[in-house]
């Protein structure tokens, strides 16, 4: 009888980890072409139960000269997560894939189980890593980085590469932009305030990658139209003015390029400039203590007439908060 308890054990066992799945993924560069020697990496939550091809949460593929690999795998479980790294790239995105769960039937003198056998196919696009350099950085997840709106109206400088306001808010030397806030009758009826630059200074928006771990542009474009006023809305919803949406100045899928510290010739042409950028979205919001001015992440090159605003993520520094932040 024992033996064969432990013959319908081991039959059973064998049957649940007969079950494979393959996800094929095909990965390229932002320009469409296949990158070779790329690892698939697909993963399970702890709690997930993993039969067959050994107990590891992960296992992983490897692309061939056509951009494609496939990673084969037994798991209990619907849901997995996959990414994708390359040599000399950055990481993909985590992407989910829900494998459906269907009952196959065993033979009466056994049970039901669940078994998953499916396939799903899947892209990832990879961003190169060109000329990645040190940058000011900072990030809206500090506390530090987070600014008061002033309460009342006038004329307020603002330093990128101190992220702070100017003396006597705080403790910056430089103004990059100015924060006009103003309320009254005679403002446009929404309108709190506006980012005003000075001569030959501005920013002009442009549309993220689609890839969290690089989102923007490599480099400013010198050539743009960098605006010189960018305005802060409020929208009022018809329900009393209890709700309030905002439009930003950049919006959540954007990213904002600033031309900053211009010195310009005789001739008004520019000699010297600086530049950073401003992901999305930048917003007044609301925070513990009042209305605040933020963005998720703004980087700063202190390099005078170096467009490029590729930052690196493992030397990025904030001087004013002494430690590395980590910024795309």
């Amino acid at each position: 009888m024992m033996k064969m308890l432990c013959l319908m054990s081991a039959i059973a066992v064998s049957c649940t980890g007969c079950a494979s799945e393959r996800l094929r993924v095909f990965v390229t560069d932002c320009d469409g072409h296949p990158i070779s020697n790329a690892t698939v990496d697909v993963s399970f939550t702890a709690g997930h139960v993993v039969f067959g091809k050994g107990k590891s949460h992960h296992y992983k593929g490897t692309t061939g000269n056509d951009g494609k690999a496939i990673v084969e795998f037994n798991c209990a479980s619907s849901d997995v997560h996959w990414s994708v790294e390359a040599y000399g790239y950055y990481p993909s995105d985590f992407y989910k894939e829900v494998f459906l769960i269907e009952v196959v039937p065993i033979p009466p003198i056994f049970y039901k189980v669940n078994m998953l056998e499916h396939e799903k196919e899947g892209k990832a696009t990879l961003w190169k890593k060109r000329n990645p350099q040190p940058m000011i950085t900072h990030g809206v997840s500090y506390v530090e980085d987070q600014h008061l709106i002033p309460e009342e109206n006038g004329r307020y400088g603002f330093d990128m590469m101190k992220y702070d306001w100017l003396p006597p808010r705080g403790k910056g030397e430089v103004a990059d932009f100015y924060f006009v806030r103003c309320f009254g009758e005679d403002v446009p009826d929404g309108v709190v305030g506006w980012l005003e630059f000075p001569d030959k200074c501005g920013m002009y928006t442009g549309k993220q990658t689609g890839c969290k771990n690089f989102p923007s542009t490599y480099e400013a474009n010198t050539n743009a139209v960098f605006k010189s006023r960018m305005p802060f809305i409020f929208d009022h919803a018809d329900d009393g003015g209890k709700a309030i949406t905002y439009k930003d100045i950049v919006n959540e899928n954007e990213y904002g390029v600033l031309r900053t510290r211009v010195v310009c010739d005789k001739y008004g042409n520019i000699i010297k400039a600086n530049y950073a950028k401003v992901l999305g979205p930048f917003r007044i919001g609301e925070a513990y203590k009042g209305f605040v001015m933020y963005t998720p992440c703004a980087v700063f090159n202190p390099r005078v007439n170096d467009p490029n605003l590729e930052s690196d993520p493992e030397h990025s520094y904030d001087p004013k908060i002494k430690r590395p932040l980590l910024a795309p």
